[in-house]
């Protein structure tokens, strides 16, 4: 583990737990997990071949609008490590931490990651409990990940862990949950929306300066 990664985990997870608390945490790891599983499973050898040009189009959107002027960007939900491979590629040349819950896309991830010019680390950890310190990214990013998980809690993890920017991406087909996305990041950052018919996603821009 680098020594940036060492100086952004947040200061809790040194913090002594009680055995309790150790296996609460652990249980909804679990449950969420096996929820993650049983509706939007993939097998990681399949997930380049079933996602992988969907989700570069979706980069493309997202930073042919807002460049690479970043030098820390945290990716929630990074699956196998697609958007590593795209910033990469683009010349990007900060640092890059990935996260994810299901331990064999980290697992592929790291396996398959090649060396590049810049910072590369996989985290397996819950959106709605980021082990990071406040503020740690400059951009965040979340891809098709938030009808997965609880909003309330994930848009507040996600803004506390941010410093400059966040991108969130909603799948179209969840237009139930789009007003409630747009009701939470609307009260905390000035928010944009990038237009794109042909994508199956919405796109939320939201900067924090």
């Amino acid at each position: 583990m680098n020594v940036y990664f060492r100086s952004i985990i947040s200061w809790k997870v040194y913090t002594r737990l009680s055995l309790h608390h150790v296996k609460l945490i652990i249980y909804r790891l679990n449950l969420v997990l096996w929820l993650f599983k049983l509706f939007y499973d993939v097998p990681v050898e399949g997930y380049r071949e079933l996602y992988g040009e969907e989700q570069i189009e979706k980069y493309k959107i997202v930073f042919s609008h807002l460049g690479l002027r970043f030098s820390k960007v945290l990716d929630i939900g990074c699956g196998i490590g697609l958007l590593a491979g795209y910033l990469k590629e683009a010349g990007f040349n900060g640092i890059y931490i990935g996260v994810d819950i299901d331990h064999d896309r980290i697992k592929y991830a790291k396996k398959n990651s090649t060396p590049r010019e810049y910072v590369v680390e996989y985290v397996v950890a819950d959106a709605h409990y980021l082990p990071f310190r406040d503020k740690a990214f400059q951009i965040s990013t979340s891809f098709t990940v938030v009808h997965l998980l609880d909003i309330d809690k994930a848009v507040k993890e996600i803004f506390r862990i941010s410093q400059q920017l966040i991108v969130i991406t909603l799948l179209k087909k969840r237009e139930d949950l789009r007003r409630k996305l747009i009701e939470k990041i609307q009260k905390t950052g000035k928010t944009s929306e990038l237009e794109n018919m042909q994508s199956k996603d919405y796109f939320f821009i939201i900067n924090l300066d």
